[in-house]
């Protein structure tokens, strides 16, 4: 199935730049996070509530009107931001009242308020009145994340829409603010301005969180204490888990716009809940996938500990590039191939101390995941990709700091003659000197990949898969500038679904286009 292109071709310029991401990424997010902070506006801080109005009409048009007016974006802003700065107190010429419908908040709960300006004054916008904002569901500063296990949070941010109206009455001016979900309320049947990445900006502008996707990357150690499943709201047994997982120099921020879409969908927002998963993408997809399984079963547990919730066990997974990798090692049966990949026909029982042959069995022996039912993968490299074993993939390595992995732990094992070197496949003996990491293991001939393709998925799991080529709609490239179309594709695809799009497919409306007929099955 083809999805007709509704945009101009994408550029060779743009390809071009695809390809030296890898290379020259710490260096262009420092020049974006300086002119960042050389151009952003001053922000507005959460506020506890009873916040700031300022009068947006003159008091002589008011008058004029025999009903209350509904003030724009920015006259929203400015009268939010008076009263708050004005300690939330009226005057004797001007009277506020707030009232919230938010099903989150009430307004004896609602303890924070940040107008969407604040966050981003340029972002894009959806149709509807009111001002974009978000709140916080509980009280306390710095309390955006409710933990669930040691690796799974709920967010407590929620998307509102801050509504205000003017009125003149004695000759005193009245401004009064509605409070409302955007996507649940209306407000007199008129639809609600939403920011549709609202949450994200909020979350990766926060000290420490700017530029993880390439920190993630070059320090995956340093960066591990992020890595986890972030809930997008308190988990609702009513509605099936979508499961997003991003790829390789990347965060959960990549699925801003198709999350937007998803939600926007009433029926699609009332059949499914979004969660992400965020790693460290500079660790090797092997070492990732057992942590994600091993944090997927803590959070299961957590959330079923009856194992009677059934909607769990239709969950969804939409995973982008190398995501899709460790979405498909966790849903597939290893049986011995990883360990003969590794280490050929050495029988590790005999020669690996308890302790150590434990660490390899975690990486190598395993049962897969039993929940997800239902997989969508995006160009995904399921045979490898060429930049990986390319001047810009050997940079890339290069800038990695190498994080410990199943065959560094093991080193000292083999190096103390416990196993003959000349035993162990050539791949192996270099990994032991070299260390090993992502990038490594997107290159066709690693040990990793190798054995991938050799393993069956998991029983009753249903996989689509979405691709990219750069030359769609007039011609077929059979590439998405990293990726080629022959490695994105799996045989036991139930559909196959090709996007004109580069490697950064996940923003694409055609693919988001393509994700939502899937989910509307």
């Amino acid at each position: 199935m083809h999805i007709k292109r509704r945009k101009n071709i994408i550029t060779s310029t743009k390809v071009a730049f695809i390809q030296i991401k890898a290379a020259f990424f710490a260096s262009v997010a420092s020049c974006f996070l300086l002119i960042f902070l050389c151009i952003s506006l001053p922000s507005c801080s959460p506020v506890t509530f009873g916040s700031s109005a300022t009068p947006g009409s003159s008091l002589a048009k008011l008058k004029a009107k025999n009903s209350p007016v509904v003030l724009g974006i920015g006259k929203t802003h400015s009268a939010f931001k008076k009263w708050r700065d004005q300690g939330y107190q009226n005057t004797d010429d001007h009277k506020i009242t707030f009232k919230s419908h938010h099903p989150d908040t009430t307004e004896s709960t609602l303890p924070e308020i940040i107008s969407g300006y604040s966050i981003n004054r340029l972002s894009k916008r959806s149709e509807g009145i009111g001002l974009p904002a978000l709140i916080t569901a509980r009280s306390g500063a710095g309390h955006i994340f409710t933990p669930i296990t040691a690796a799974s949070y709920i967010s407590n941010l929620r998307p509102a829409n801050i509504l205000a109206t003017q009125s003149v009455k004695d000759g005193i001016l009245h401004t009064h603010f509605d409070i409302y979900h955007p996507y649940d309320q209306t407000h007199k049947g008129q639809a609600l301005k939403r920011q549709p990445n609202i949450i994200m900006q909020y979350i990766t502008d926060l000290p420490g969180n700017s530029a993880l996707d390439i920190k993630g990357l070059i320090r995956p150690t340093k960066y591990g204490k992020h890595q986890g499943f972030y809930l997008a709201e308190p988990y609702d047994k009513k509605r099936i888990p979508i499961l997003m997982i991003h790829g390789l120099i990347s965060s959960p921020a990549t699925y801003a716009e198709m999350s937007d879409a998803i939600n926007a969908d009433p029926k699609l927002r009332n059949k499914y809940q979004l969660w992400y998963y965020f790693y460290p993408t500079g660790t090797p997809w092997l070492v990732t996938a057992s942590k994600f399984r091993n944090s997927y079963r803590e959070l299961i547990k957590a959330l079923d500990p009856d194992s009677n919730d059934s909607n769990l066990r239709k969950t969804t997974i939409i995973a982008h590039s190398m995501g899709g990798l460790i979405t498909r090692l966790s849903l597939s049966t290893p049986e011995n191939t990883l360990q003969q990949a590794y280490f050929g026909n050495v029988q590790l029982e005999k020669t690996v101390k308890d302790n150590d042959l434990k660490k390899i069995k975690e990486y190598f022996h395993f049962q897969p995941l039993t929940e997800p039912k239902r997989v969508i993968y995006l160009a995904t490299p399921h045979r490898g990709s060429r930049i990986a074993t390319s001047l810009i993939g050997s940079l890339a390595i290069r800038l990695i700091s190498i994080p410990g992995n199943i065959i560094k732990q093991t080193a000292d094992v083999l190096a103390t003659g416990q196993l003959r070197g000349d035993s162990i496949p050539e791949q192996t003996r270099k990994l032991l000197t070299k260390g090993e990491s992502s990038i490594n293991q997107l290159q066709a001939k690693n040990p990793s990949l190798k054995a991938l393709n050799q393993m069956q998925p998991r029983k009753n799991l249903t996989s689509y898969s979405v691709i990219g080529d750069i030359g769609a709609p007039l011609m077929r490239l059979k590439t998405d500038g990293v990726v080629s179309h022959s490695s994105s594709r799996l045989s036991h695809s139930k559909e196959e679904i090709t996007v004109p799009s580069n490697h950064d497919i996940c923003g694409e409306d055609e693919t988001i286009e393509a994700v939502i007929y899937i989910l509307s099955k």
